[in-house]
Formats: C-alpha cells, sequence, structure tokens
C-alpha cells in the first residue's frame, strides 16, 4: 500500500483539499447527528489507523478516510474530531506533516487544530488522556463514535483500546456514516477514476488479450495462469510512460485475477492457481474469466471480461443474454434508484430470455467504490434499498457461475461467464469509464480451430445448405427467416416485399429529385471544353523536312502535318480521334483520319464558335509503304500522349493529404506481404511489409526500383471500406484491401483500390496438388495436416493485426476518445458466397454488411450498396439455369456522365442462388425489380434523365418496371391489346421499344450510323470497323455491277413485296384493335419498353 514513505520528496498535504473533505465530513455528521449510521447522537468521532500488515490486503475506512483527507496513508495515527476543536496524535514525523497542515490552513477554519507528539516513555498515556480529555469537553461528553468493526494491529491501537475501556465513555460504530461521506466522489477523485480506468482498459487490450492470443497461437500448453497474471500486474505498473500518468500514483493492490479450465470463483477475492492455461484444440471450446483491479490516486476502478474461444452456440446463447441483461441495468442507472431495483432489471430480463439461467445468477451485481474496492453498504444485491447519487462510483459487476456443457473435455464442461465496468452516476444518468474495451460478443470471442473441423474432401464442391444460409441471414439481419414458409405465408411475404419495394421507389425518386435541385442550385460546372493544342507558334517553326506533298508526323511537336492544296498544315495529336488504314487492292490504300469535333462530348470555348472544323480526312496511295510508317508513327505518338495525359490527370486527381505520423515504437506489422496495383516492371510482384502507425499505414517495399517508390503510405481517414478476407477453399491468398475516398499515387497511376496479399500457396504447387494421390498415404496426410497448421497460423496473425489495427483507430469524434472507430473491417460472408460474371470470368463473390465484392483474383469487383440507386434481375424467365443482376448507380443523375459508367451487371448467377440474393438486397433497402430480357441500360438511363421530372414525380424506378395490380389481373388477350406498353414478339410496337432498350437489336442504317458519328463520334475501333463495312458494301456493289445483278434485283424484289404483305396485314390487325386500345400515356410521345409492367417516358 502506498504511505507516506513512498517518496523521498517532502510530503506536502493540500490545505484546500482537506478543507473541502473536513467540512463535508462535519456537515454531513451534524445535519444527521441523531440518525442511526452516525451512532444516535454521539459527541465525537476518533478514527484510529492501526499499524500496516505486510502479510495481509487490508483497506480499512480509515486509511479511506485518510486518503480522502490528506491523499496519503498515515498508519498508527488517531484522528478525533470534536465540537470545535481537531485533534492529531502521530508519531514525529507524522506529526510535522501535519503540523505544517495546520499552520497553512485558512483563517476561516472552523475548528482549532492541536498536533500531539507520540512519546514512548510511558507508552502515551498522557497523549490517550488528553484525547479522552478532549472527547468528554464536547457537548453531553459520554458517548464517543469511532470504528468498532477494525481490527486494528501494533501495540499503539492496543494502548488506545486500553484507556478508551478505562474511561468509561460509550462506543458506537459510526462505519456506515463514514462510508455515505466517502461515496460523495469530488472533481479530482472523479478525474482520478477516469485515468485509472483508462490505465485498466489499456492494460487489458495489450497486456492479456494480445498475450492470450499469442499463447493461443502458439498452443503453448505449459504457460500458467499465475504467470500470466503477475505479467500482467508489471505491465499494468510499466504503462506509466505510455500513459503520461506517476508511476507513484498507480497501484495493483491485489494480482489480476485469471481463472480458465473449468475452475471459476466470481467472487472479487478469488485468486489466481498455477495450472496452465487452457488452450482451445479441435473445436474444444475454451472460456477464460480475467479481471483487473488498479488504485490510481488511491481512487480504485476494475474491469472484467470473458474471453471465449471456440465457444459453443449454447455459450454464446448464453454470453449474448448476459451482455442483454448488463446493458439494461447500465440503462437505468441514474440518481434517486433503489440498489435491489437493479438485481431486479437483471433478473427479469435474464427469466425473460432463458429462465434456467436464473439460478446461476451471482447472488452481488456490484457495489459502490472509489477509496475501498468494496463497499458493503453500496452492494447491488435483492435487499439494499439505499439509493444512487450523483458523484458515486460503482463496479457493476454480472456474472452467470457453474454453468455446465456436454462436451467429452472435462476441463471444458463447466464454465462461467463475467463482465464488470466502472461506472460513474451523474446528474442526469451514468458514464462507463471502461468502455474503451468492449465487451460486445464478436470483440471477445474467437473460432481458431476451423481449419480441424473440416469434412474430408469431395469429388463434388461443398455448397452452403439452407440452413447455413439462414442462419447467416440470421446473425447479419435478424431473425425473420427461420423456417420454411407455407404458400399462404409465401405470398404474404411476397405482397408486403411488393409494397416495402413501393415505398422504397417513392423514397428513392424523392432522394432523385432532392439532390437534382440540390446540384441545380449550386454553381453551374463548367463543361468539358476542347483545350486550345498547337504544336507551333508559326509556320516558321514547321520542320523544314514538311512539305505540301507528304504526310509528316513530328514527333518532338506532337503534331501531323498533312498536304491540303499544296500547303502542310498542322494538327496536334490531341485533335486526332483515331486513324485507320485499309488496303483496298488495285484501288490502292487509304489512309482515313477522324479528327475531334464538336458534337462529339466537347464544348467550344466562345472565341471558337465561329471556326469550321474539319470532322475526317483521308489519303490515297498506291504504293503503301509510307502510309504504314505515317500510319505506325501516328499510333506511336497518340499512344505516347495519352499516358502522358493519364498521368497528369492522376496527379491532378490526387487529394492533399496529412503527412503520416510514424510511431516511435513498433505498431502492428505484417510482413512478407504483396501488394496490388504493381509496381514493379514486366509482372514482377511486389514484396514488403505493412505496419500501422499513428495516422496511417506505411507498405515498405523491398527492392524498390527508385527512392519515390519505397513507401506507400494510407491514412485512415482516407480509407472507405476496409475488408479482410481470411483464407478459404476457393482461394489461395489471405489478403487485406481497402476502398479509398480519394485516389492515391501507386508508381505512375492513381489507385482507388489498393490490396495487399499473402499466397499460401502458390499457383504452381497448386497445380502439383493436383495429381492423383492415395487418400491414405501417410505422407499426404502429414502434408496436408502441416499446410493446415500453416493457414491457421496466417490467419491468426491476419487476424490479430486487424484487431490492433481497430484499437488504435481514431474515433469519429475525436472529443469522444473511446467512441466509435471511423471504420471497422468489413469480412465478407463465405456462407452467403454464390457464383457470377462480373467482367469476363466466372468468380466468387461474397456480400459483406456494406458491399458485395469479390477480392481474390483480379480485376477486383465491388459494389458499393450504399452507392446503388436500383437492383434489377435480368433473364428472369420459366425454363432458365441462371439469371443476371444489374446495379444502377446513383450518379447516373450527376452531371456529364457517362452512362455506361453508371450501371453494372454480373451475368450467369445460377437460379439457386436467387432467393437469398434477393434476401441480402431486400435487407440492405435496395430497390428491386426483375424482367425477362436484358436492358440496354444505356437507353434507359438517357430517357430516365431526359424525363426525369416527369417520371419522378410519378415514383421513379416503380413508374418504369413496377407492377400494377389491375395489370396482373388482365388476361392474355388484354395484355394482347395493351400495344403501347407491353413487348410482344411481332408487333410494330416493340421493334422500337426492342431498337431502344433491349441489348440485342438489328443493325441500323447507313444513314442512322453517319448520324451517331456525327452526334456521338466513335472510337479507333468503331471508326475501323466502320470503314471496313462500307469497304465492303462498296466492294460488293461494283462487283454486282460487273457481274450483272439481274437474279439479285428480282430477289430483291421479292422480299420487298413479302415485307409490303407482312406490312399491310399488321396494319389491318391494328386498325382491328383501335377501338380496344387503351388511352394514351400522360407523358408526351412516349415510348416504352414494359418488362413486367414498365413504361418509359420520352420522345425519341
Amino acid at each position: 500500500m502506498a504511505s507516506e514513505e513512498k517518496s523521498d520528496q517532502p510530503i506536502k498535504i493540500l490545505p484546500d483539499r482537506f478543507v473541502e473533505v473536513f467540512t463535508k465530513l462535519y456537515s454531513k455528521w451534524q445535519s444527521d447527528v441523531g440518525a442511526e449510521h452516525w451512532g444516535n447522537s454521539v459527541d465525537a468521532l476518533v478514527i484510529l489507523a492501526g499499524a500496516q500488515q505486510e502479510d495481509f490486503i487490508t483497506f480499512p475506512k480509515s486509511l479511506a478516510l485518510h486518503a480522502a483527507l490528506f491523499m496519503l496513508e498515515l498508519p498508527d495515527v488517531l484522528i478525533a474530531f470534536g465540537e470545535d476543536k481537531l485533534l492529531f496524535l502521530a508519531a514525529s514525523k507524522k506529526a510535522k506533516i501535519l503540523q505544517d497542515l495546520a499552520d497553512n490552513l485558512p483563517d476561516s477554519f472552523s475548528h482549532k487544530v492541536e498536533v500531539l507528539t507520540r512519546d514512548k516513555s510511558d507508552k502515551d498515556k498522557a497523549n490517550y488522556a488528553k484525547v479522552i480529555e478532549m472527547v468528554k469537553s464536547c457537548k453531553n461528553g459520554k458517548k464517543i463514535g469511532t470504528l468498532t468493526k477494525e481490527k486494528n494491529a501494533g501495540s499503539f491501537a492496543a494502548g488506545w483500546e486500553e484507556s478508551l475501556k478505562e474511561s468509561g465513555l460509550d462506543v458506537v460504530d459510526v462505519q456506515n456514516g463514514i462510508a455515505d461521506v466517502l461515496s460523495h466522489k469530488t472533481d479530482d477523485q472523479i478525474a482520478a477514476v477516469k485515468s485509472g480506468s483508462h490505465l485498466c482498459c489499456q492494460s487489458f487490450k495489450k497486456h492479456l488479450i494480445d498475450k492470450v492470443l499469442d499463447i493461443v497461437d502458439a498452443e503453448n500448453a505449459k504457460f500458467k495462469m499465475s504467470e500470466l497474471s503477475q505479467k500482467l500486474e508489471d505491465k499494468t505498473i510499466g504503462m506509466h510512460k505510455t500513459l503520461e500518468l506517476d508511476e507513484a500514483d498507480i497501484e495493483v493492490v491485489i494480482p489480476p485475477i485469471i481463472q480458465s479450465g473449468g475452475k471459476y470463483d466470481l467472487k472479487y477475492s478469488a485468486q489466481t492457481s498455477d495450472d496452465p492455461v487452457h488452450l482451445p484444440d479441435q473445436g474444444i471450446p475454451a472460456i477464460m474469466v480475467a479481471s483487473l483491479t488498479v488504485r490510481y490516486k488511491f481512487c480504485f476502478c476494475s474491469i472484467s471480461r470473458t474471453l471465449l474461444f471456440n465457444a459453443k452456440r449454447e455459450q454464446s446463447e448464453n454470453y449474448k443474454i448476459l451482455f442483454e441483461a448488463f446493458d439494461a441495468c447500465l440503462n437505468e442507472l441514474k440518481p434517486g434508484l433503489r440498489m435491489n431495483k437493479v438485481f431486479e432489471i437483471a433478473s427479469s430480463k435474464i427469466k425473460e430470455k432463458k429462465p434456467e439461467l436464473l439460478s446461476h445468477l451471482h447472488k452481488e451485481l456490484g457495489w459502490g467504490m472509489g477509496y475501498e474496492i468494496r463497499e458493503k453498504r453500496l452492494s447491488l444485491d435483492e435487499k439494499n434499498k439505499h439509493t444512487l447519487h450523483a458523484g458515486m462510483v460503482l463496479c457493476v459487476r454480472m456474472g452467470l457461475e457453474n454453468l455446465e456443457l456436454k462436451v467429452k473435455e472435462p476441463r471444458s464442461q463447466k464454465y462461467a461467464l463475467l463482465i464488470a465496468d466502472t461506472v460513474i452516476i451523474t446528474k442526469d444518468g451514468y458514464e462507463v469509464c471502461t468502455e474503451g474495451l468492449s465487451k460486445k460478443y464478436g470483440k471477445l470471442s474467437w473460432n481458431v480451430s476451423d481449419e480441424q473441423e473440416e469434412e474430408k474432401p469431395s469429388k463434388t464442391k461443398k455448397t452452403p445448405n439452407d440452413d447455413d444460409i439462414r442462419k447467416t441471414l440470421e446473425m447479419k439481419f435478424g431473425n425473420d427467416k427461420t423456417r420454411k414458409l407455407t404458400e399462404e405465408e409465401k405470398e404474404s411475404q411476397r405482397k408486403q416485399f411488393d409494397e416495402r419495394n413501393k415505398q422504397l421507389a417513392m423514397e428513392r425518386a424523392e432522394e432523385q429529385r432532392r439532390r437534382v435541385h440540390k446540384d441545380a442550385n449550386d454553381a453551374d460546372k463548367e463543361g468539358k471544353q476542347m483545350m486550345q493544342v498547337t504544336g507551333y507558334k508559326g509556320a516558321e517553326d514547321f520542320p523544314s523536312k514538311a512539305s505540301g506533298a507528304t504526310l509528316f508526323v513530328d514527333d518532338a511537336a506532337k503534331t501531323l502535318l498533312v498536304p491540303i492544296n499544296g500547303v502542310p498544315v498542322p494538327f496536334h495529336v490531341s485533335t486526332i480521334k483515331n486513324v485507320s488504314m485499309q488496303q483496298q487492292g488495285i484501288a490502292g490504300n487509304v489512309l482515313r483520319l477522324n479528327f475531334v469535333s464538336p458534337g462529339s462530348g466537347m464544348t467550344l470555348a466562345s472565341m471558337n464558335k465561329e471556326l469550321m472544323y474539319l470532322r475526317e480526312l483521308s489519303y490515297r496511295a498506291q504504293e503503301g509503304q509510307n502510309l504504314m510508317m505515317v500510319h505506325k508513327q501516328i499510333l506511336d505518338m497518340k499512344k505516347a500522349f495519352s499516358q502522358a495525359e493519364r498521368e497528369k490527370k492522376a496527379r491532378d486527381e490526387i487529394v492533399a493529404q496529412e503527412p503520416l505520423t510514424l510511431n516511435p515504437n513498433r505498431g502492428p506489422r505484417l510482413q512478407n506481404l504483396r501488394i496490388y496495383p504493381n509496381l514493379l516492371d514486366r509482372g514482377k510482384k511486389t514484396d514488403g511489409d505493412l505496419e500501422a502507425h499513428v495516422n496511417g499505414f506505411r507498405f515498405t517495399v523491398r527492392k524498390a526500383q527508385n527512392p519515390d517508390m519505397k513507401h506507400i503510405d494510407i491514412l485512415y481517414r482516407n480509407i472507405k471500406h476496409a475488408f479482410f478476407q481470411p483464407s478459404n477453399k476457393n482461394s489461395n491468398v489471405i489478403l487485406i484491401h481497402f476502398r479509398l475516398k480519394n485516389p492515391i499515387m501507386i508508381g505512375k497511376a492513381s489507385a482507388k483500390d489498393v490490396q495487399f496479399y499473402l499466397e499460401w500457396l502458390e499457383d504452381s504447387e497448386s497445380l502439383l496438388e493436383n495429381k492423383r494421390r492415395s487418400q491414405f498415404d501417410r505422407d499426404e496426410i502429414e502434408d496436408e495436416n502441416r499446410q493446415k497448421q500453416m493457414v491457421a497460423k496466417l490467419d491468426g496473425e491476419f487476424n490479430k493485426f486487424c484487431h490492433k489495427v481497430q484499437d488504435i483507430l481514431p474515433p469519429i469524434d475525436s472529443t469522444v476518445p473511446d467512441g466509435d472507430k471511423i471504420w471497422e473491417w468489413d469480412i465478407p460472408y463465405a456462407e452467403l458466397e454464390f457464383q457470377g460474371t462480373p467482367k469476363n470470368s466466372m468468380v466468387d463473390l461474397y456480400p459483406t454488411v456494406n458491399c458485395v465484392v469479390h477480392l481474390a483474383t483480379k480485376p477486383v469487383c465491388i459494389i458499393e450498396l450504399d452507392a446503388v440507386d436500383l437492383v434489377y434481375y435480368e433473364r428472369m424467365r420459366a425454363g432458365n439455369n441462371n439469371f443476371d443482376l444489374a446495379f444502377v448507380y446513383k450518379r447516373f443523375l450527376d452531371k456529364d456522365q457517362k452512362m455506361a459508367d453508371c450501371w453494372e451487371r454480373i451475368s450467369t448467377i445460377d437460379m439457386k442462388f436467387y432467393e437469398n440474393v434477393k434476401e441480402v438486397m431486400q435487407k440492405s433497402k435496395m430497390v428491386q425489380f426483375e424482367g425477362a430480357q436484358q436492358v440496354n441500360w444505356n437507353n434507359v438511363l438517357k430517357d430516365y434523365v431526359k424525363n426525369f421530372e416527369d417520371i419522378s414525380a410519378d415514383g421513379g424506378w416503380n413508374v418504369i418496371f413496377g407492377n400494377d395490380s389491375d395489370e396482373e389481373g388482365e388476361d392474355d388477350d388484354d395484355e394482347e391489346d395493351d400495344g403501347s406498353f407491353k413487348a410482344s414478339s411481332g408487333s410494330d410496337e416493340e421493334s422500337d421499344s426492342e431498337d431502344d432498350y433491349s441489348d440485342v437489336s438489328e443493325d441500323d442504317s447507313d444513314e442512322d450510323s453517319e448520324e451517331d458519328l456525327s452526334d456521338e463520334g466513335m472510337d479507333s475501333d468503331e471508326a475501323e470497323k466502320w470503314a471496313e463495312e462500307e469497304d465492303k458494301k462498296k466492294a460488293r456493289e461494283e462487283k454486282e455491277k460487273l457481274l450483272g445483278g439481274g437474279r439479285d434485283k428480282d430477289m430483291k424484289d421479292s422480299k420487298k413485296k413479302k415485307r409490303q404483305d407482312s406490312d399491310s396485314e399488321d396494319e389491318r390487325r391494328k386498325k382491328k384493335k383501335s377501338k380496344g386500345a387503351p388511352p394514351p400515356s400522360k407523358h408526351k410521345g412516349s415510348m416504352g419498353h414494359k418488362q413486367g409492367g414498365s413504361r418509359l417516358g420520352g420522345k425519341r
């Protein structure tokens, strides 16, 4: 225990603090002088603190009072409180300290202070007589209040007790009165409790949980719990440097309590045994209960947690019930609440959830604490009727004991669960001081033996069954899908889904309107303008080799000079849209140049409105050698210029960020990782180490090609989503992936996705593993076991790294240090896996809390559900074995957006995944529709934007894809009559909509092609294809003229006649049905493509 000898520095007692506590004590005594807890009108108080006992740990109330008055513990000191006099009796050193206090008390102090020095010559008989004389001079002088239940050691205490008996005074106990005074904490004491609680949390995390995880990973079955307790005690005191605390103020007065292996005692005075730590093994659970109590500046604080390894379902359910009961009790804490009410709340909560656990509830749910580790008068049990008040400090401690589990392992058959926090009662409620260490099940539970529970490999790939998926959905989204439904329930659920989906669509439409109107009110953004570029200042700068008769490529000026009317005319490479080369046999060779011009996504600058723009140039030559060389030079120059522009654009996109603050001590670290995107040339993979620092990560590259590529820094606050994907059967990598808010430069390119991964099985080894081996081969079995152990160890290292990083992340609100972190790790749900084709190959996709991801192979696929406006199921026809899933992003309404970038499709998803995918999307509150065909989303989105006001006012996506009940009830004839809105094969109305909104359409006419080219422009591949088709068409026409086209002409006339007959028949059918045609749409010129009841407004 701390005492006045704990420092060589002169000891000073703060007079102001002494006066504050003394005044509170004296006022409380005088106001309640007739109360039972103050001894029914005592005349004086005498508090004696005996000698220290080195062999016993005791917490007497006398020393607690000393700590409150002096911020010191002064053994062998007597304090007498009279009506107007205060008397101290102590040895010479202590008397000197107390005399210094008396000399520095303010003149306004209400009592006269006298300090007596002990006299060993007469064994203090004269001093005892002076104290008794002072007591008899107070009021009636007959009754004295003291701490009768304390057993004081030493000759000083024995001499006083003998003198007290001889005095004839009536002695009564005032322990409860002193306890009431000490339960009201000052602001300094509250601050000390908070600091001590923070120390408890940090030490528990770093030196207990991390150490236990290391022991489990190393499978160190000989590590003793007593050794772990001693290390935790030493490390706790050693944290004063890290937390900038005074080492002399930190005390671990009782050793940390650590229990596992079936032997549990939930009393606060329990001791740690010398037995080894119980380790989980092969799916066998291991439960560890740990408690840490610290005293900082004489104020106690305590914390207890339960660590669960390989917990069975029954154990996890029991812990969650305990957590709910604990949380319910905390929420009711406030001034004026009776203490037994806490026990009633916990009991009722447990009885509601699982009545059989009520008999296992520990009978004491906490106690008051502060200067004492446990105040019996303030116990939270079922009998205590005392009330809570502001300024009180509680240890809320709830446990379930003597629980049993039916397993073969003897040490796992009995277990206990315990949660404890230090809580301060405030004026408005409560404050948990130890909330820095989470008590949620997900934060304190680990499954370390998954790889050993795998079933024997089979020839067919194992897929999760309905029960596994249902349990995962229940865990992620709630338990509204826990059994098979009847047909009536399915129909009711479908109607509820339709109603919810309709409501979501309306809400989404309103959100769209708000977003669009907000953007409209903002300052108008300038459109993309064509750069004013030139390679020369004037004709005098033209190269000497340039002439008006040949094509010349000036690579230095990034310019092409072409002859026009005998004059060389320069065109900068940025003005060349594409270039193509065609060989036309005897007709020679043609070089076609297409230029960037207005109407192809460009906005003219005001100074250029009067200019004339050239769209295309063609040059023909019999000898194609020079044209081929010029063609190659243009392509190379264009490629180099585009690369330079991309790098410049990437640099312009980079947002300036704060510098990385390095951790002076080594932080969480993972070694021998690889990074994506790759930094090295020629496909070489980049190896390095990833380390977490104060405000971000640093990846240190090994064998960096230049100093600029030696480090890659990623700030915590620049991370939008952080994924951790452990090993699984479908991949040979363990990875950490970051989706960034703002891109960073990696090499010469900017990147918003950065991945760090470890290949635990190389591709070459994976191919070798495919060779046939006997399943009874001993070497094969040993290799497989070693591989499983290695993968489990790597998973553990990654998992531990993620937990450590989560602890050091900054909070969302910097004013609340222990609040929610800026982000949490997102782990893909392996049980909800489904296969699909987001890019060019079939991959495994996993839902997470916020996304749908594929991360194991490149390119990665991350669909952020928060950015999705619509989910649409395509090709939902009877007989189909698979379907497509389209995601439409909210950004399609933004200005100057390319529609091709505003949607994404995952194709070829097996129908067996439909219900589960739909359930996940529904729980994520996605607007969902489905149709029988693929949709041409580019045209749909363009029309949506064009007619946004009308469509959004009528319900948004619900107008386009929603099913109306009236339409569903119509028969087939009515559906055929609805020619304006129903897509039926053979009708002219459908032909237009099919061209607009279906992915499968006939080739456009030459006129349409020219119109498309003039309006939107074509890239190089499209231009080459179009040019080839034109050349082939002209060649066919020339060939027909040479050979004679009589027979072809007859065939064409026959086809034309058939088309006219078909058109006449269609017109007759239209006139016949026009009487029953539906009224025109409210959208002017509307023409729609319906898939399950859909329409689009907008004049085409």
